[in-house]
């Protein structure tokens, strides 16, 4: 049977931890990796708190993308960006950091992106960048008592990255929106704090 498997170019996914056969390669199925963070080594639980907030913030983006609503990604993510000028403003540790002093430099550019934007394409390149920065700011400053998903989809046809970070095992894609093809997403991390 792994002679004819082997040769065949079809895709064949055996479920579980068993080998998977594409294309005449075999290879052992990538699984997920769990991060517990150290809360020693986090911001206080104050900041932690305010990025709890950005987080849901930042599912509604995610969210208004999955289902292609341009309207609300839009303004979604100036609030998002809004929130996270206004409510960070005073807090030393978050002032103090190189990267967060850069975001809060280009902040006005970033925003004014965010305003100019129209086309849903345009709004998941911009997502893109979002999760990027916001993976570093959440992995450097933490969340409190939370588990969220780094989620990644393998398809071609996604934009940017194709990561992006979700609230529950959802496989709701935003790069794909409402053509989500959801064999291609899977957990990449788990993050708990």
């Amino acid at each position: 049977m792994f002679a004819d498997v082997k040769s065949s170019q079809a895709a064949i996914i055996v479920p579980g931890d068993s080998v998977i056969f594409k294309r005449g390669i075999y290879q052992l199925p990538e699984s997920e990796v769990e991060i517990v963070f150290d809360e020693s080594n986090l911001a206080p639980k104050n900041v932690r708190m305010i990025f709890n907030e950005l987080f849901k913030q930042y599912i509604l983006v995610k969210d208004a993308l999955v289902y292609g609503d341009s309207f609300s990604a839009t303004r979604n993510t100036l609030k998002l960006l809004d929130d996270m000028k206004s409510k960070t403003k005073d807090l030393d540790d978050l002032n103090k950091d190189a990267r967060w002093v850069l975001f809060i430099k280009n902040y006005d550019r970033i925003r004014s992106k965010a305003e100019s934007t129209t086309f849903i394409s345009e709004q998941r390149f911009l997502f893109n960048e979002i999760t990027n920065g916001l993976q570093n700011f959440i992995k450097q400053f933490g969340l409190y008592n939370k588990t969220i998903y780094l989620m990644q989809c393998s398809s071609d046809s996604s934009a940017g990255n194709s990561v992006w970070f979700s609230g529950s095992r959802d496989k709701k894609n935003p790069y794909l929106g409402l053509q989500n093809d959801t064999t291609c997403a899977k957990v990449k991390e788990v993050w708990k704090f």
